[in-house]
């Protein structure tokens, strides 16, 4: 957790104002005010939220009191271990403050090609413990769809890719399967955010899967 120094010295390498502060974290101006000037100890909460609104916006906090600026890093998995690499890095990523996974364009026959069906499982199970959640978009009609099938919504063939996109945290994941697979991650929260709510607005949209009678 963030302490009075690093909450100076991060508005300052941002530029920001007490109030774009404020704006930003949703914490009150007075009570950064107070903070600051070491009138009060911020509560646990009150700090956690303006950290998250500084690491949002590209700072990493250090020990004693440090403050850096955030190397925006584009990460590349390739080859026949890039689906498990990215795969672990959902969890990785959402495990300590649970969260939610959006993935577009799947197809859950390609997504689990290469991936043991039992590793699977103990990632999935690991996800529900951690309180990481799922909503997907695919194809109609797609026979490889896990339950429960309210997690999906389908979007019309002429609109789906064959290049999976993944939203989750500050994350933003694009998939190649062909020549052979490649998964691009940017992590930038303003990426991730505006490709959240572009996925939201086409989620509300879309058909809810039917369940086909046996």
């Amino acid at each position: 957790m963030i302490d009075a120094i690093q909450l100076r010295a991060a508005r300052a390498m941002l530029d920001w104002k007490t109030s774009d502060l404020a704006e930003v974290s949703g914490v009150a101006l007075n009570a950064i005010n107070k903070i600051e000037r070491g009138k009060v100890l911020g509560r646990r909460d009150t700090m956690e939220k303006m950290q998250k609104a500084f690491e949002d916006a590209g700072l990493d906090f250090l020990p004693d009191s440090g403050v850096r600026l955030k190397n925006r890093v584009v990460v590349t998995y390739e080859g026949t271990g890039a689906n498990k690499q990215l795969v672990e890095d959902l969890y990785n990523s959402l495990r300590d403050s649970g969260g939610e996974i959006l993935i577009a364009h799947l197809d859950e026959g390609d997504s689990i090609k290469n991936l043991e069906l039992g590793w699977l499982a103990e990632q999935i199970r690991l996800r529900k413990e951690a309180g990481i959640t799922h909503r997907l978009l695919v194809r109609p009609n797609d026979p490889n769809l896990i339950p429960p099938l309210d997690n999906y919504r389908c979007i019309p063939g002429e609109f789906f890719s064959s290049y999976p996109l993944y939203i989750y945290g500050s994350k933003l994941a694009l998939v190649s399967w062909e020549p052979s697979p490649r998964v691009v991650v940017v992590e930038d929260a303003r990426f991730a955010d505006s490709a959240r709510k572009l996925f939201n607005f086409v989620w509300m949209h879309a058909d809810p899967v039917v369940q086909r009678k046996a």
